[in-house]
């Protein structure tokens, strides 16, 4: 029986490689359109993407020539990359970083033809069915978190200003980055909530309860009440400065206070998947659940439900069945005038 033939890719010839002239590059311009924090992982992909093209003679996406891909060479990207080992996942975050900067050639007028861009750019990402990532917090463990945070003895200033992220970042489900791009003028304690930047720049307003309130008003005394970034620097003598926080920041934070805590580990998006959980798990609806953490679809929010297996099994239990064993089945009434 014949050998399989693996997937080859069609690669970019050394002339296509070596394009000569000074030309506008679609990769920093799609680049520039990102968050600091999209920026990074898209330049990996993107440099992923210029090695594979190139048979690894580029590995610098801002010296790639995007505007010489085809269909040709689009169109077995997703076997050669499975083929070498990546997962569909990241296949599909390849997927769209190469969309995207075909966009941007196009846009630049790099493409002689449209209908080359619109072919090159028509891969379609896999089909991904995988069991969801992470976990959610019990609320002992967030306490233990919190906790910690008043218990710093050394710094109560900082334990102060990290007690008041845990608590926002649970409170509205917030991402990494919308909680260090929260400034002072995006609270409303008055009336309760928070005005957040999202993915994309969509702005969406979320509502605190008054339990929530409380940590923030504590972290306000001592930060004070000049504009700027919500949640700022706090030297190690406890000055506060009105430095914003990075998004690797707030990571470090919450490994250091997962750490005193004695809590098992977990990412910074678990806050995330907890608010999410608890919210469904208190029956609210899910089209408001997503409307909260700001997904643009509520299948997006499905993904991030960590009730445990006990609610499915409850629930199973709801439900009647049909099966009857032969002790519960009643034998039909007889007429007697049937009998014989």
């Amino acid at each position: 029986m014949p050998e399989s033939k693996k997937p080859s890719l069609t690669l970019l010839s050394e002339d296509q490689l070596h394009t000569k002239g000074d030309l506008p590059s679609p990769a920093l311009a799609y680049l520039n359109t990102l968050s600091p924090a999209g920026m990074r992982t898209q330049a990996t992909a993107l440099n992923n993407l210029a090695y594979i093209f190139s048979d690894g003679k580029i590995s610098d996406a801002l010296a790639f020539p995007w505007h010489h891909l085809r269909y040709e060479h689009t169109s077995g990207l997703s076997a050669h990359m499975v083929n070498i080992g990546y997962a569909k996942a990241t296949i599909n975050k390849h997927l769209v970083a190469l969309r995207r900067v075909l966009e941007e050639a196009f846009r630049l007028g790099l493409f002689a033809d449209h209908n080359d861009y619109f072919r090159a750019a028509g891969v379609r990402s896999l089909r991904v069915e995988s069991l969801p990532r992470g976990r959610s917090l019990a609320m002992t463990e967030l306490e233990a978190l919190v906790a910690a945070c008043q218990a710093d003895r050394s710094n109560p200033h900082l334990g102060t200003r990290d007690t008041a992220i845990i608590s926002l970042m649970y409170a509205c489900g917030l991402r990494r980055q919308e909680t260090v791009d929260l400034n002072l003028a995006d609270l409303d304690l008055e009336n309760q909530k928070v005005r957040i930047l999202g993915k994309g720049s969509k702005q969406r307003f979320v509502y605190l309860s008054a339990e929530a309130i409380p940590a923030i008003t504590a972290w306000l005394q001592i930060r004070g009440r000049q504009l700027g970034p919500l949640f700022t620097r706090v030297s190690k003598g406890g000055k506060v400065s009105l430095k914003r926080l990075s998004a690797q920041a707030v990571y470090y934070i919450l490994k250091s206070r997962q750490r005193e805590a004695g809590v098992a580990s977990f990412s910074p998006h678990d806050l995330r998947r907890t608010t999410i959980t608890d919210l469904l798990e208190a029956d609210i609806d899910v089209l408001t659940v997503s409307a909260i953490a700001g997904h643009a679809s509520a299948d997006t929010t499905r993904r991030y439900d960590k009730r445990p297996e006990d609610t499915k099994r409850a629930a199973a239990e709801k439900l009647r069945s049909p099966f009857r064993s032969s002790d519960e089945l009643t034998p039909p009434p007889t007429n007697a005038d049937d009998q014989d």
